[in-house]
């Protein structure tokens, strides 16, 4: 890793320290992890976007259609945001990294929104080259697999950096969350086989970060 000691390390980073972070590690700039707090604080505010979206998802779900699935799709969702979380600290302990996990998780959950700014900037670019294109389920296609290449990059690169990972230990951590979430998912067809709890919760969420972001 380069060296990190000409960057800032502060305990509780204000928006623009957090904002110059996640520019700096979404473009693989490793001092861009010290621009990120090491406390519980940190945690809970970059934990706290999210949980105001789960929130909206939640309202607008169970609202739409108040039943008992609508229930297990807002517990879904939840478990979305909280099991990478549960997953790389469990690994963090097992690899002797705890003491970094902190700075970790909050870089993590604060740099998943660059991912949205990316495919933003990707589908403008589409939009520009051609209008069809971006339309089409080819473009969708294209939209879909850059942001998910580009997401995956970057938990890896994030984990890596933050906690001080070799790469093929940060290779795993990204397998395991991936894992993880396979599972859930699976675990969510068993419960409710006739519905798709994680598109029907997440769809009205994104459509509201997009909104937000315009995620």
């Amino acid at each position: 890793m380069s060296d990190r000691s000409t960057s800032p390390e502060p305990n509780s980073p204000g928006l623009g320290m957090i904002l110059k972070g996640m520019l700096l590690l979404g473009r693989g700039r490793p001092e861009g992890i010290a621009y990120f707090g090491n406390t519980r604080d940190s945690v809970l505010s970059a934990l706290a976007p999210r949980l105001a979206l789960w929130l909206v998802g939640g309202g607008l779900t169970i609202g739409t259609a108040p039943q008992a699935i609508s229930g297990v799709k807002v517990l879904f969702a939840l478990c979305l945001i909280l099991l990478p979380a549960i997953v790389t600290h469990a690994l963090a302990r097992r690899w002797k990294r705890e003491g970094l996990w902190l700075r970790y998780i909050t870089a993590a959950w604060w740099t998943d929104w660059v991912t949205l700014f990316v495919g933003l900037v990707v589908a403008l670019l589409m939009a520009l080259a051609s209008p069809r294109l971006l339309e089409s389920s080819t473009g969708a296609m294209i939209l879909n697999g850059v942001e998910f290449g580009y997401s995956l990059w970057l938990t890896w690169y994030v984990a890596r950096v933050g906690l001080l990972l070799r790469r093929g230990q940060a290779v795993v951590l990204v397998l395991a969350v991936l894992g993880s979430l396979g599972l859930l998912s699976a675990v969510v067809g068993v419960m409710s086989p006739n519905q798709r709890a994680w598109h029907e919760f997440l769809y009205p969420l994104l459509m509201q970060q997009g909104q937000g972001a315009a995620h």
